[in-house]
């Protein structure tokens, strides 16, 4: 009876072991592979595809600093309208030169922090019948699975900055300046972890998903325009954003709803974290005289700031092009702004 035991115990703690093993998320798990840009010397691995959940478009890559204590931790959600785009964006330089992932990232590794870079569901481009809190609500469950996971990673979960640009910028907003939407009753443990960052970086995002209200009310007073030019402009985004497919279905409550809780304006609240927004890339002209130009809009940014003034949000603010609007007096650089914030 005793050999008995005695062997069950050791199956026990081989079964043990063998768990551990093949638990996801953990770094003694993750493959390492070559960095997709040189690293230059800097002493970090790298990841690629790591599952966050079970769908076809969502995993993360990330840059982890050799460390001997839990780094802080920037995530990074590309644009693309909700229709496009993917992880690989921060690969390589972007914007003729503008956006230089590669150094930008290699700053943040010598600097003790990780840089993860996510991909999300995209919205179907007929037919959609979520809207836009479906790849948003994909990017929040990346940020709570990380910090599940932190201790694998070596991150230090209270110590996380949200970043993105275009699309990814305003899901950055979203996540960041909503009260906490940790679910503490979710038989899910990823999901009972907190949605609050310390900080939010966001070039060229959308200050707000209530376009009906906000475009015509704040962010585009200035050029008088109707919701029926919107609409004209509009069409295809809002169907999509929203999930409808009829005017009918626009205009309901359900809809009403909606619109209030993809505003990041009404979100923007004291207490939120600091912000580092830029618009700058587009000559602040009329919205519809250019592709593209109304949801990347200096006044988006102008938007972001008035509001997170009249709250006493701190707020790094750039926007304008020929001519430049508004621009920081500290100069201050979105790889300096996360040095800072992630090192208070």
């Amino acid at each position: 009876m005793k050999k008995r035991l005695i062997f069950l115990s050791v199956l026990f703690l081989l079964g043990t072991a063998c768990d551990k093993e093949d638990s996801p998320g953990k770094t003694s798990d993750l493959f390492f592979s070559e960095s997709p840009f040189p690293l230059n010397g800097v002493a970090a691995k790298f990841s690629k595809d790591i599952a966050y959940d079970n769908k076809e478009r969502t995993q993360f890559d990330i840059w982890l600093p050799d460390s001997n204590t839990p780094t802080g931790l920037v995530i990074y959600t590309h644009g693309g309208g909700f229709s496009s785009g993917d992880k690989d964006f921060v690969y390589t330089v972007q914007q003729g030169g503008a956006w230089d992932f590669p150094s930008d990232i290699r700053f943040l590794l010598q600097n003790n922090i990780a840089f993860a870079t996510i991909r999300y569901t995209l919205l179907r481009t007929t037919g959609e019948e979520e809207g836009v809190k479906k790849p948003m609500s994909d990017v929040k469950r990346a940020l709570q699975y990380i910090r599940h996971k932190a201790g694998d990673f070596n991150i230090d979960k209270t110590n996380i900055i949200l970043a993105g640009n275009s699309a990814g910028g305003g899901t950055s907003l979203w996540i960041a300046l909503n009260n906490e939407m940790a679910d503490a009753q979710s038989s899910d443990p990823v999901l009972r972890e907190s949605t609050r960052v310390k900080g939010v970086v966001a070039r060229e995002p959308q200050s707000s998903y209530n376009i009906e209200d906000r475009w015509v009310n704040d962010v585009f007073v200035d050029y008088n325009l109707t919701w029926t030019e919107i609409l004209a402009n509009e069409t295809g985004n809002i169907s999509k954003l929203y999930g409808v497919s009829s005017n009918a279905e626009y205009e309901s409550a359900a809809i009403d709803t909606y619109r209030a809780e993809v505003d990041m304006l009404s979100l923007l609240t004291a207490g939120d974290p600091a912000l580092w927004i830029d618009n700058t890339l587009r000559d602040v002209v009329h919205p519809y005289s250019a592709p593209e130009i109304a949801s990347h809009h200096a006044f988006h940014a102008r938007e972001l700031k008035q509001r997170a003034d009249a709250v006493g949000v701190e707020n790094i603010t750039y926007y304008g092009k020929n001519p430049v609007l508004y621009a920081h007096p500290g100069n201050e650089t979105w790889t300096q702004f996360c040095k800072r914030i992630l090192g208070q």
